[in-house]
């Protein structure tokens, strides 16, 4: 998960029109799109084949508690319907971190779940109080940094404490651990410690290397930030300080 800077997609609000249902404006589907070079937010998977499904971060519909945790229980039947045409909660995701699949242990994706962190206040249509969702939200910079990879598995950086649960819950929800994702994403990896080993056998340049390294972490190419992990996990400093591995 990298960091979506919103606010700028936003100012294209006047091209997308007042429709009932806004999320399904193709401009507006177009833009959303493209800000991200046509990726889910939440798992960096490619949109291609894809009708770049919106999700609204917070469910439009309806809200469902997920496991033991709280969620808004007051909107369980109409969920955050104030919210539904607001485009600054419209994310776009890819199936799989959005439907939910699977039974059990083996259930994933995010659908009308949207728990909230212990004692959080709740969001209401008049009201002022900002709820602390227990999902990462990739339109935040703290909450990008709280979870990393390593060869396939995406996992919670933090040892204990809210910011670890937080990140174990959206690695659940947002599918994060698909078999799926995952056979793709460690590509990703192995192509950047392959390229790290070369170097330190000798057999590429540094200049050649760096090169390599920066179009893995490029914020258009599918499961960067799991390249910025393997950089920072096997990358010598020397060439660390020369790529921007910010997420």
């Amino acid at each position: 998960m990298r960091y979506i800077e919103i606010n700028g997609l936003l100012k294209n609000r006047a091209r997308w029109g007042h429709r009932a249902e806004l999320w399904k404006n193709p401009k507006l589907k177009d833009d959303f799109r493209n800000w991200f070079y046509n990726k889910c937010w939440y798992t960096e998977s490619k949109l291609a084949g894809s009708d770049a499904p919106i999700d609204h971060f917070r469910p439009k519909a309806a809200v469902r508690r997920y496991g033991k945790y709280d969620y808004n229980e007051p909107l369980k039947d109409c969920g955050y319907s104030w919210l539904k045409n607001d485009p600054s909660n419209y994310r776009v995701s890819c199936t799989y971190a959005n439907r939910v699949t699977g039974t059990g242990k083996e259930q994933g994706g995010k659908g009308m779940y949207f728990p909230l962190c212990p004692n959080s206040p709740r969001l209401t249509e008049n009201g002022t109080e900002e709820e602390k969702p227990l999902l990462l939200d990739p339109c935040k910079k703290e909450d990008v940094c709280l979870l990393s990879f390593f060869g396939s598995q995406a996992f919670p950086l933090a040892v204990e404490g809210l910011d670890r649960e937080r990140a174990e819950v959206s690695i659940k929800l947002y599918n994060l651990n698909d078999s799926f994702i995952k056979t793709e994403r460690v590509k990703v990896w192995d192509d950047t410690q392959r390229t790290l080993e070369r170097y330190n056998a000798g057999k590429i340049t540094r200049e050649i290397c760096l090169e390599d390294l920066k179009s893995y972490i490029s914020r258009d190419r599918c499961y960067s930030a799991c390249a910025i992990a393997c950089i920072n996990a096997l990358a010598p400093d020397e060439l660390k300080k020369d790529l921007d591995l910010t997420l």
